[in-house]
């Protein structure tokens, strides 16, 4: 499925990423396509609340932040992949169920904003998308990571629905 396929079926991206980004610590969420398009993002704050997740960013979360995470993100999942046939003898279609990166404190940073994970998981039903979380250190990553599965299998099951429904006849 292709980036602008699955962008046109998530007009609204709020019914996936509002329940990611109320729980308190949770930084962004977004929704990419495999090959790094932004499909949908949302903004958290550290205390909870929760931004309208809209595919035009707000003032807070800029495009140019948004495009470069979820650059980074397509990039990581494919360095992950590699490193998952070389080192795990893994075959190259094998699926990736989640992507962890934790960063410690940094000493330097004078609002302690650096620390966090960044998850990302996989979306079923064949649309080739992520859903992408970053989090501060204190959010409990069990609770990110039943959110994030409960969502991304939710979305997975109406791309796949709509897919469907749009391929026409079976022949």
């Amino acid at each position: 499925m292709s980036s602008s396929t699955l962008a046109a079926q998530i007009t609204d991206p709020s019914w996936v990423l509002d329940p990611i980004t109320t729980i308190s610590g949770v930084r962004i969420a977004l929704i990419i396509s495999s090959d790094g398009i932004v499909v949908g993002v949302s903004e958290g704050t550290t205390s909870g609340s929760a931004h309208r997740a809209t595919r035009d960013l707000d003032e807070r979360a800029t495009r140019d932040m948004a495009e470069r995470v979820s650059a980074a993100i397509s990039s990581l999942h494919g360095a992950g992949r590699a490193a998952a046939v070389e080192a795990l003898g893994a075959h190259e279609k094998t699926p990736i169920s989640t992507i962890t990166v934790q960063l410690d404190v940094d000493p330097t940073a004078q609002d302690g904003m650096s620390a966090g994970t960044l998850m990302v998981m996989p979306v079923g039903g064949g649309s080739n998308a992520y859903l992408a979380a970053a989090f501060g250190p204190a959010t409990p990553m069990g609770i990110i990571a039943q959110t994030m599965a409960t969502q991304a299998k939710k979305l997975g099951e109406k791309v796949m629905t709509v897919s469907s429904r749009n391929d026409g006849p079976a022949s």
